[in-house]
């Protein structure tokens, strides 16, 4: 009788991590196609004024790399990318019961959006980049995963400040 308890709590905890999976494998998928769709766009209509002197979409061939590594070489950047992606899909996948689902899906999008510009690596052989408002404020143009990879970022950040405070506080008392 144990046994069998033990095997349909198995059961319904292995259903919960593969939906879970597909959910954070939805979101990637998502927000690359959003992201790869935009892209598509702009290179085919050209320079948009969305507000006058704010905001204008118009395409830039970013080929630095992040930080400067593997400066001037496509593929260093490329293996790079794939290298830290790759962690990252480890830690998701092997620290599952250790990381709550809002981590996990921070992470997605700091995933997400790794592929995507390493997609653009890949077949272009440069990052494109048209979100400006240099015209407002002297600000790098970025595109849509470069929003989610930022989001993910600082959301993981304020994550571990909140633990962080939230445990100084319990081993205070």
């Amino acid at each position: 009788m144990d046994e069998e308890k033990e095997t349909a709590k198995k059961n319904i905890k292995d259903k919960k991590i593969k939906k879970e999976y597909i959910i954070l494998l939805a979101i990637v998928i998502g927000i690359v196609l959003i992201d790869q769709i935009t892209k598509i766009c702009i290179i085919n209509n050209g320079e948009i004024e969305v507000i006058s002197n704010v905001l204008k979409f118009s395409v830039t061939e970013n080929t630095n790399p992040a930080y400067g590594i593997g400066s001037g070489s496509t593929f260093m950047y490329v293996l790079t990318n794939l290298v830290i992606l790759s962690v990252i899909f480890k830690f998701v996948t092997t620290q599952n019961e250790y990381v709550d689902t809002k981590l996990k899906i921070f992470l997605s999008f700091i995933f997400a959006g790794g592929i995507s510009n390493v997609i653009d690596r890949i077949i272009r052989g440069y990052v494109i980049e048209f979100i400006d408002f240099n015209q407002l404020v002297s600000f790098p143009i970025f595109n849509v995963a470069d929003i989610f990879t930022i989001i993910g970022w600082v959301a993981i950040a304020a994550i571990f400040a909140v633990f962080t405070v939230n445990e100084w506080r319990r081993n205070k008392k």
